[in-house]
């Protein structure tokens, strides 16, 4: 080790010599051509400064090619050889190219052309994307990737990765493409662990390493465990096996009461469980196992909450015994190891018989099989005794194969030995040598808790922790380390696998928050308790110095000194950089001389004593309070000449804020070196990755930031930024640190709002981290604000609190806030006079605040004449105040005045029990709740004040009067859904009800309940039931009701319901001609009617038909015989009642009504399964309705009898297959608006081999003649008398009810035909409104 730490140093040495002399080399050079332009404002084209030179060299040797090019903007330099380019790829490791200064350099290495010989260990492998700590869910996957250069990079010598998972192979995989990945599929917690790759160089090995956490996934019962870990069988035998696990980690979880183990054979997807109730140590001992046959073990935890989900399956195990194993090895061996082995019949007696496993769940019985065992297979039989007892054989049921034996029914408390006999089929072997006594008992327990915890600062997102181990350790299996917030009580785990070494990195912490740890030690049977608590921290980097500052550039120059400048460092270290160490050197010398030590931080610093016309480099260095980090890079050569350039310097110091996907903002320093004029504004320049610089800004801004929106989220960005005067645009500035458009994760930005205790106006911002040394810069048009009176700034923590007093709108503008030492960490806010006026308003509504009033004062009238007068409050606390003022008088309560309030309901209110005249006053009342107030005034006088107290009067004697017999509610009426008009009265505080019937002039008193009083001369009969009185009186049009005791109801005549109750007029055919007719639900004789035509009073037979005097469905209709040209025309009835007249039309006009022009016979005759097609033309306009009848009922199209109607004139009735069913009389009815026209066909079916039947005309005397609608209508004639049930009344419909004699498709039951017109009646069409009824469909 000591030769290769030389050999090491040694090549360092000589690679910093080789650079330094580079270096010098070309400076010199750059100084031999000082006629070169240094500026590199001007543009030149390339040119060869050294050309390259001949070489003449061995075979096989490696020769180097040089040449210096020069130009503005910097030249590309591309290499040929034979007039084609050189390709580094098409020959890895042959051709190198480098580029540094303007020099340009070509390697041509020594070429073997068959490279496959070169071992995977003799390649320079250089380690580039590298995967980091990692974060899991148990089912999830997740790939472990690390990008690498490899040179040579040869497609047949891939290099070899071997992958690591706490220091255990894991795997070992060629790399191809520049990138090793490992992929793990379906996680599960047995899979945390540090993962490691590690790769084969010529140097030797490299290798990287990061820790991978598996979260457990979402319990299937809230509050369950997490799922069992390392999950192994062990102590294999032909018919047991002992499986163990590790137990997971609880935190907040309740403990642990036990486990469950299931098994399942190879190949099957069928899981069994193995114990019946749960097993509290982290061992179970499975027997039962069928011999020869493959298994696979997992195990579910149970607590109170629940049963946890399984944990990933053990590996394939096979039951086989090892002794058996053994065995049959030596079966097929040429010669026996015992010869006597083939004489043994009897076997011999086990040895060695112990418990393996002793706890208090179970104990493991093991011994040795005997020797000599014989050839026959053998099986083992166990006896057991608890003291001076009996021996007792315990696997009576069980045939042992195995010298293994779980016994789980013992009883606690006592100690057994146990022995065991061998046994085949020639017989049992002397029973074994009896064990000591054995108790069932647990010997260790947990471990006891670890020592003190001890937690120090690692990252900006990790704590490293670490612990004392516990003085009992008992068969430690690791530890679980736990975190949490301070001041809260919740604990989250850090490691979900059990850790074996006593100190942890945890990562995945918050940045800035601070946290307490504790640690639990595991065994077998579970967790101990935790131990103490570590100190508090805080999640902060450890301390180390600061990384190199970067970006040197010259800020101005007089011919004596200079003004230079640099970026901060990236990292400062967890500490405030307190001071900066600034060298020099002339650029022809290797020595650095310190110029300055920098105190105040600033980035920026002069140089004087310097020679004019010299070329200078420095280096800077940055210093915290870990000490002095290390030096930036050398400044490429800076000559001290007086800048006389009439347009300005470079801007310097670009920063970033404000970074989100699609957004930031840039800010500069103004230059040092205005030029001849001072500076008026800045352009501001961008390039995307990969593409050329362009303005943002065509017009100069006068101020030093710009936000640049439009980003394309994830892209990197950088920028130049040049000062301008009048003299024009100056050089820019060196170009900035490149910048990702992505906001940092939970980035919040500044909230503006007003504070509900004080009314402050304030600008609040969250830090999504911060270090120990952050502080909040808060600014305004990003200029820093530092004591200004118009503000308050208030930080604690993460949280910062921009106050404004007196804010007005001066204090308009962009206001920002940038935490230092962070990543970047800023946000910021406009203010505008909108925003700022209303929360003015809002402020002023909290520094004077009022109680909200839901309603104002108000008063209401209460029984007895009792007067309330009420407010009520949005909100009010139990600390509320208040009184009532009556005219400039406070009020309290008292027996006349009740006061009071309910904090629930926010009402207050006082009740006034006399209201007289004296009460007329204005009422007020003040509210004080905390700080808030309000009132609320009621102006009593006047005419208002009339009002209620007239209201309050006539409560008053109400009250009174409701002392004794009263009208509980006055004579009032209503009209039922029946149309029946009700009056009804309701009467309290009496001891019987009064009823008089005046239109039979009866007085009926009710004395007492269950008394029938039957008054002969009128037949009112009246009976008194257990509830209420019923009285009914059989005088036509009277009826009445008594509903409860006391309650009287009586019914009006309907005379003046019958008309307004008509239907309107529809339209019927019949034998005669046909029929137009009105339905009317009530109808009377006082009832006139009159029929006209073309408003003329028609004298003709008009017939209406009556049903008694009960109320029902009546008709009033009209029959036309033997209709002509002359009866069309416009008909009307007028019905009038007893208060007015009412007039149903209808339309006859008859034209172009629906009819069937022809095609269709009278009778058909046809033959079993042939296909009947009835087809035939049918005309109207507009288009008619066309549907088909058999037998009166509706026929549907199916795929036996389909309807068809083409091109709205040709309509047919196919029927395929027919059969005797199919016989029968079919019509159609075709129909307009204007009317329409039925014809009807006989359709005759004869069997195969019949003759045809006798073709007859007519059949049935009526058939049903169907109109628009599609049930029929019952027409009855003069002669007959239908009295149909009571209908419901429609209000809101003028056609008939369902339960009319005019039923529709959905009546329950049929309703007689009206006799069949003879065909081809042509009859006009009711309304459109109105359909006519069809037969029903059945």
């Amino acid at each position: 080790k000591g030769l290769a730490s030389i050999q090491k140093e040694l090549h360092r040495m000589k690679v910093a010599t080789k650079t330094q002399v580079e270096n010098i080399a070309i400076t010199r050079e750059e100084m031999m051509h000082k006629k070169m332009t240094l500026s590199t404002e001007t543009d030149k084209a390339p040119d060869f400064m050294v050309a390259l030179r001949p070489h003449t060299v061995w075979e096989k040797t490696p020769v180097k090619l040089f040449c210096t090019v020069g130009g503005h903007p910097r030249p590309i330099v591309k290499w040929y050889k034979g007039g084609k380019p050189v390709d580094p790829l098409s020959a890895p490791g042959k051709y190198k190219m480098e580029s540094k200064y303007g020099v340009h350099s070509l390697i041509i290495s020594r070429y073997l052309p068959h490279m496959t010989g070169i071992h995977h260990s003799k390649l320079e492998i250089t380690m580039l994307d590298r995967f980091g700590v990692s974060f899991g869910t148990e089912g999830g996957s997740i790939r472990l990737v690390c990008t690498m250069v490899v040179v040579p990079d040869l497609p047949n010598v891939p290099p070899l990765a071997q992958w690591y998972r706490d220091g255990e192979r894991l795997a070992e995989i060629k790399v191809g493409g520049g990138a090793a990945t490992l992929t793990l599929p379906h996680l599960a917690k047995d899979d945390e662990g540090l993962y490691t790759l590690r790769m084969w160089t010529k140097d030797g090995t490299t290798e990287h390493s990061a820790y991978l956490f598996v979260k457990d996934a979402a319990p299937s019962v809230a509050g369950a465990p997490g799922a069992p870990i390392s999950i192994k069988a062990f102590d294999i035998n032909s018919d047991y096996v002992l499986v163990a696990w590790k137990p997971p980690n609880t935190t907040n979880e309740a403990a642990i009461t036990g486990y469950f183990v299931d098994k399942r054979e190879s190949g099957s997807a069928t899981w069994s469980q193995c114990n019946d109730s749960p097993v509290r140590i982290c061992k179970y001992p499975v027997h039962g196992l069928k011999v020869g046959h493959a298994y696979h073990f997992r195990v579910r935890a149970v607590n109170s909450a629940g049963i946890s989900r399984p944990s990933r399956e053990s590996d394939k195990v096979t039951a086989l015994d090892p002794a058996e194993r053994e065995r049959l090895v030596m079966k097929y061996c040429s010669m026996p190891s015992n010869p006597n082995i083939g004489y043994v019949t009897l076997p011999g007696e086990p040895t060695d018989m112990h418990a393996s496993e002793i706890f208090k769940s179970y104990i493991v019985l093991s011994w040795k099989p005997p020797s000599p065992r014989g050839r026959a297979p053998l099986w083992y039989i166990i006896e057991k005794v608890c003291g001076t007892g009996a021996w007792q054989r315990i696997n009576t049921a069980v045939k042992l194969q195995s010298p293994r034996y779980p016994v789980f029914d013992l009883e606690a408390g006592k100690k057994y030995q146990f022995r065991v006999y061998s046994e085949n089929l020639y017989g049992a072997s002397e029973a074994s040598k009896p064990t000591d006594p054995i108790e069932k008992v647990d010997e260790h327990g947990v471990p006891s808790a670890p020592g003190q915890v001890v937690a120090t600062r690692n990252t900006k997102s990790s704590v490293f922790v670490q612990w004392d181990p516990p003085k009992h350790p008992n068969h430690l299996m690791g530890y679980y380390i736990d975190a949490s917030l301070v001041g809260s009580k919740t604990w989250a785990p850090c490691n979900h696998k059990p850790y074996k070494h006593t100190r942890f990195v945890v990562h995945g912490l918050t940045p800035g928050e601070t946290y307490v740890f504790r640690v639990q030690a595991v065994n077998v049977y579970g967790l101990s308790d935790e131990s103490q608590e570590s100190t508090p921290i805080a999640v902060e980097p450890a301390l180390t110095t600061p990384s190199a500052p970067h970006g040197i550039t010259m800020l101005s120059c007089d011919g004596a000194s200079m003004i230079i400048a640099w970026n901060r460092p990236k990292h400062g270290g967890g500490s405030k950089i307190n001071a900066y160490y600034v060298d020099k050197r002339d650029a022809d010398s290797l020595k650095w001389h310190l110029v300055r030590i920098n105190r105040f931080g600033s980035s920026y610093i002069m140089v004087d004593g310097l020679t004019e016309g010299t070329f200078y480099e420095f280096k800077v260095q940055a210093g915290n309070l870990a000490g002095v980090g290390v030096p930036s890079a050398p400044s490429t050569p800076l000559k001290c000449e007086a800048w006389t350039s009439a347009v300005p310097g470079p801007a310097y110091d670009l920063a970033f804020r404000e970074v989100r996907g699609d957004s930031l903002v840039i800010l500069w320093k103004a230059p040092v070196y205005t030029g001849a004029s001072a500076v008026t504004g800045y352009i501001v320049e961008m390039a995307k990755k990969g593409h050329h610089y362009h303005p943002l800004n065509e017009e100069a801004i006068g101020h030093c930031y710009l936000q640049v929106t439009g980003l394309e989220a994830g892209a990197e960005y950088t920028f130049k930024v040049k000062a301008v005067n009048a003299e024009g645009v100056g050089k820019a500035s060196q170009t900035s640190e490149p910048v990702v458009a992505k906001a940092l994760p939970g980035t919040q930005e500044i909230q503006c709002g007003v504070d509900e205790d004080t009314g402050d106006i304030f600008l609040s911002f969250e830090a999504c981290e911060i270090s120990e040394t952050s502080n909040f810069a808060w600014s305004k048009n990003y200029k820093e604000i530092s004591d200004c009176p118009r503000v308050a700034i208030e930080t604690k923590g993460k949280h910062s609190k921009l106050t404004f007093v007196n804010p007005d709108v001066s204090d308009l503008g962009a206001f920002s806030v940038h935490v230092t030492d962070t990543e970047g960490v800023s946000a910021s806010h406009t203010l505008t006079e909108d925003a700022l006026n209303t929360m003015l308003e809002l402020s002023y509504n909290i520094r004077h605040p009022i109680v909200p009033l839901k309603h104002q004062l108000n008063y209401e009238v209460l029984e007895k004449g009792h007067v309330r007068f009420w407010l009520q409050c949005l909100k009010m606390s139990p600390a509320v105040t208040y009184r009532f003022i009556v005219n400039d008088k406070e009020v309290t309560s008292s027996d006349s005045h009740k006061i009071s309030h309910d904090v629930n309901t926010g009402v207050i209110q006082m009740t006034v029990d006399h209201f007289s005249k004296a009460s007329e006053a204005t009422y007020t009342v003040q509210i004080h709740d905390g700080r808030a107030k309000t009132q609320s005034s009621l102006v009593l006088v006047g005419d208002v004040f009339k009002a209620a107290l007239k209201e309050a009067e006539f409560q008053r004697s109400e009250h009174i009067r409701k002392q004794g017999p009263h009208f509980a509610e006055y004579l009032s009426y209503h009209v039922d859904d029946d149309c029946t008009v009700l009056l009804v009265c309701k009467v309290t505080n009496t001891v019987g009800v009064l009823v008089k019937i005046l239109s039979v002039g009866v007085l009926v008193k009710v004395l007492s309940v269950g008394v029938l009083v039957k008054a002969l001369s009128v037949g009112v009969l009246v009976k008194i039931l257990s509830v209420g009185v019923v009285v009914k009186a059989l005088s036509v049009g009277v009826l009445v009701k008594i509903l409860s005791v006391g309650v009287v109801v009586t019914s009006l005549p309907l005379l003046f319901l019958s008309g307004s109750s008509a239907s309107e007029l529809v339209l019927q055919c019949t034998p005669e001609g046909i029929r137009l007719q009105c339905y009317m639900k009530y109808y009377t004789e006082e009832i006139r009617t009159a029929w006209l035509h073309k408003y003329a009073h028609l004298i003709i037979y008009i017939t209406l038909s009556k049903a008694g005097y009960t109320v029902c469905t009546e008709m009033a209709w009209m029959q036309i015989r033997e209709p002509s040209e002359k009866e069309k025309g416009h008909y009307s009835i007028q019905i009038m009642d007893a208060t007015k007249s009412h007039t149903r039309t209808f339309d006859l006009s008859g034209q172009d009504r629906g009819r069937v022009v022809g095609g269709l016979p009278d009778v058909v005759t046809i033959m079993e399964q042939k296909t009947l097609s009835l087809t035939c033309t049918v005309w109207g306009d507009p288009s008619p309705e066309v549907t088909w009848f058999k037998n009166e009922n509706e026929v549907v199209s199916t795929e036996h009898a389909k309807i068809t109607l083409e091109a709205n004139k040709f309509a047919s009735l196919t029927i395929t297959a027919v059969t005797s069913e199919d016989s029968g009389k079919y019509s159609i009815n075709v129909r307009n608006k204007y009317g329409g026209e039925f014809v009807e066909i006989t359709v005759s079916v004869y069997k195969q081999g019949e003759s045809p039947p006798e073709a007859k005309m007519g059949g049935r005397g009526a058939t049903p003649a169907p109109l628009a609608s599609k049930t029929p209508a019952q027409t009855p004639t003069p002669a007959q008398t239908h009295i149909p049930q009571t209908p419901t009344p429609s209000l809101k419909s003028p056609t008939p009810s369902p339960k009319s004699p005019t039923p529709t498709a959905k009546s329950p039951t049929p309703t007689p035909k009206s006799p069949t017109p003879t065909r081809r009646v042509k009859s006009p069409s009711p309304a459109r409104s109105l359909k006519s009824p069809t037969p029903p469909r059945k």
